[in-house]
C-alpha cells in the first residue's frame, strides 16, 4: 500500500508539482490580491461547508479552480435556490406520509391541507413513473 504526498496530491490537481494548496489559500485570503470578490466567496463558502463536513479544507481551491474552468467568462445567473427548497420539503413531506397524518404535516410545514395532498400526489406520480415506465 503507497502513500500519497501532498506534492502529488497537488500535480493531480492542478497540473504543477510544486503548487502547495496550503499557500494558494493563503494568497486567496490575502486582501491586496487581485482575486474578484465572487472567486473570493466561493471559496470561502466552499471552505466552510468542506469544514462543517469534516473534508480537507484544501479542497475548496479545486472546486474553484473546477467552476473557474468550467464556467469562466460566462456570464451566469443562479437562481436563489426556491425551486430545490420546495423539492427537497417535498421530499421530506413524502417520507414523513403514512396515509393519515396529513393535518399533521400541514401544520408541521404550516401549509394547507390541499396543498399537502398536491405534493403526495405529486411525489406518487413520480414514483410510479420511476417504477412503471409508459406504454406508449
Amino acid at each position: 500500500m503507497s502513500t500519497r504526498t501532498d506534492k502529488e496530491d497537488n500535480l493531480e490537481l492542478f497540473g504543477y508539482g510544486e503548487v502547495n494548496l496550503d499557500e494558494v489559500a493563503k494568497i486567496v485570503d490575502d486582501e491586496e490580491s487581485r482575486w474578484p470578490e465572487a472567486m473570493r466567496q466561493l471559496y470561502s463558502m466552499f471552505r466552510d461547508e468542506l469544514e462543517k463536513a469534516g473534508a480537507d479544507q484544501r479542497l475548496s481551491i479545486s472546486l474553484l479552480n473546477r467552476i473557474c474552468r468550467e464556467f469562466g467568462g460566462v456570464q451566469l445567473y443562479l437562481p436563489r435556490g426556491r425551486q430545490l427548497e420546495s423539492e427537497i420539503q417535498n421530499l421530506l413531506i413524502w417520507h414523513e406520509f403514512t396515509g393519515n397524518n396529513v393535518e399533521q404535516l400541514s401544520r408541521k410545514y404550516d401549509k394547507s391541507m390541499q396543498h399537502i395532498y398536491r405534493v403526495i400526489a405529486k411525489m406518487r406520480h413520480r414514483e410510479v413513473k420511476k417504477r412503471q415506465p409508459d406504454l406508449f
